[in-house]
């Protein structure tokens, strides 16, 4: 509805409106420069510091802290101020230096004012404010100075701010890329272009400008680091650059240097491809240089970073892969006969590398990583190049054994030298294959003895022989044999079983005894000669020949009981003598002084 105050309204509401686009304009401002400064602070600290992923996390949350509050203390009480029409009624008055008829006018025009007084007064002052209104400058003093003086700086920081990204773009979009926790690295004067090492690439900025990383790489445990770094833009004097290396946990740190290497004195053939592909397109080089540097071994996994001229890369990680971590087991399945002189005497099953078995032993290797799974495992044997492969005992392929059925490991019948060498999911292998000897453990022939009390006997005589049989596995049997020399030049041999294995026992490996031996059995006269020697068998099963070994021959003289007592009379003789010798060498009877 039309009033007779509507101009001075409406002039108040532009009022209103102005202010109001004033205060924007000076709190937005001001967050505009507060915010330059922030981010152009956090930009020197991340490029002077060169800050870490956790370092760039601290820095964002503090720009965005200081962010904040700069809203709170530079926009948000300008955005918060209201302009009343009744207030900025009285602002006026105050600033024409005019009575209160103003307000007074816009209050009586309420429909509720009929009800406050004289209806007459109040039409009167309306009439005179609204023949007056049009000669009222309501915008006079309006605070435009230090509106302006914000707007131009906030516009100067904004023209720098736009000339600058676009004339540097590569700054500005990595140290966004830094805020929000990227890798990204700054521009510098000497530019990587390749990072490789051992020939896998992490960083490979091609010549259009695109680019692929990779985060990390796994390499072997205990294997040797090669980097290779290919660098164009200024190239440093020195012709040398730094890989600095840190453990994951940051405790050790350490410094290689990479150098100055032509790629074309060795044709390039230790280069990853990654670099001779990218020399390949630029064969005059233009600028290209490549570096070289190793880390002797890898011990633990490890972070690095490339430093050359004024360029730092990112970094990047080595996860050091454990080589695989192997048990081997030797189990020694001897010959039946020899099983349990072998129990007794050494265990079956052993994981030493070097065994030493009786021949015709099985000898089954068991092969068991256990830290990872193989994917294969291979034996050779002597001096052959033909490999064996064993086959996996169980799903997780962490147990393999070998098929031993037409190998020498079958029957073992001579010393063996063998090696194993195995091939992880990862593809890693051991540092060096593991070696062990199977010797062989010979089967002695048995051992015997004997004694006899005289040597003198007549033809119907019993003789005892004290006797002993031995072996290292089992005896057979054990005999004597018996040659009788006649008198008159005739030689007659026979042969006595003195003891034997019993069918279904184990053999014995001692047996001794007094055996009686019975002349009469033989038909003896005077002047014969009898021979007596011990024979003992040893048990070697069914399939192999026994062996065998002889005592020393005892010899009989078979004589009468005359030749009996003269016998015995030169014993005595020989032991008095013997006895006259002792007495006197106690005595020192018969010593030279």
């Amino acid at each position: 509805m039309a009033t007779r105050l509507g101009n001075l309204r409406n002039s108040l509401y532009r009022l209103r409106n102005t202010r109001r686009l004033i205060r924007w304009g000076n709190g937005f401002s001001l967050l505009l420069n507060a915010a330059v400064v922030i981010l152009l602070i956090a930009f020197l600290a991340d490029w002077q510091l060169d800050m870490t992923r956790a370092q760039r996390g601290v820095l964002l949350g503090i720009v965005c802290v200081a962010l904040v509050w700069s809203v709170r203390r530079f926009t948000l009480p300008w955005l918060r101020q209201y302009d009343d029409i009744v207030d900025l009624a009285l602002a006026v008055e105050k600033q024409q230096n005019i009575d209160s008829d103003l307000v007074s006018a816009l209050q009586f025009e309420r429909p509720e004012a009929s009800t406050w007084g004289s209806v007459q007064l109040e039409q009167a002052v309306i009439s005179q404010v609204a023949e007056t209104a049009p000669q009222i400058n309501v915008f006079q003093g309006l605070p435009l100075a230090d509106f302006k003086r914000r707007v131009l700086a906030a516009a100067t920081v904004s023209v720098i701010v736009v000339f600058s990204a676009v004339s540097q773009p590569g700054w500005y979009g990595a140290f966004f890329s830094r805020m929000l926790l990227g890798n990204v690295q700054y521009p510098t004067r000497t530019q990587v272009q390749i990072i490789a090492v051992n020939g896998k690439a992490l960083l490979n900025k091609e010549s259009r400008g695109g680019q692929t990383v990779v985060d990390s790489i796994r390499s072997p445990f205990g294997h040797a680091l090669q980097f290779h770094v290919i660098a164009r833009g200024e190239i440093p004097e020195s012709d040398s650059g730094q890989v600095r290396i840190t453990s994951v946990d940051g405790d050790i740190a350490t410094e290689i240097e990479i150098t100055r290497v032509d790629p074309k004195a060795d044709d390039g053939r230790e280069l990853p491809d990654g670099i001779r592909q990218l020399l390949g397109q630029d064969p005059k080089g233009n600028g290209y240089a490549v570096f070289s540097g190793e880390l002797p071994r890898l011990m633990d996994s490890v972070t690095f970073r490339v430093f050359l001229g004024d360029a730092r890369s990112r970094t990047y990680t080595i996860e050091a892969i454990p080589l695989p971590v192997v048990d081997l087991q030797v189990d020694v399945t001897p010959p039946a006969y020899a099983v349990e002189a072998t129990l007794k005497s050494d265990a079956r099953g052993s994981s030493k590398r070097q065994v030493s078995v009786v021949e015709g032993s099985s000898v089954d290797l068991t092969v068991q990583c256990l830290n990872k799974q193989l994917t294969s495992a291979t034996l050779w044997l002597g001096e052959t190049e033909e490999p064996y492969q064993l086959t996996p005992k169980d799903g997780l392929k962490k147990r393999w054994t070998l098929n031993t059925t037409g190998t020498p490991l079958a029957s073992v019948s001579e010393p063996l030298q063998y090696r194993v060498q195995v091939t992880d999911e990862q593809g890693l292998q051991l540092e060096s294959p593991i070696h062990g000897t199977i010797r062989l453990r010979t089967d002695q022939a048995p051992r015997t003895a004997v004694s006899v009390r005289t040597r003198r006997v007549i033809p119907t005589a019993k003789p005892p022989i004290r006797w002993s049989a031995s072996d290292d596995f089992g005896l057979e049997r054990v005999v004597a044999e018996v040659q009788i020399a006649r008198e008159d030049g005739n030689i007659e041999k026979d042969e006595v079983e003195i003891a034997a294995r019993v069918d279904g026992k184990a053999a014995p490996t001692a047996l001794d005894g007094d055996y009686p031996l019975d002349l009469s059995a033989f038909k003896l006269v005077k002047g014969d000669e009898l021979k007596v020697t011990f024979v003992a068998y040893d048990y070697r099963g069914e399939e192999l020949e026994s062996q065998r070994s002889f005592s020393e021959p005892v010899i009989f003289q078979v004589t009468d009981r005359q030749g009996i007592l003269s016998g015995l009379l030169e014993t005595d003789q020989e032991s008095a003598k013997q006895l006259d010798a002792i007495i006197r060498r106690e005595l020192g009877i018969g010593e030279t002084r």
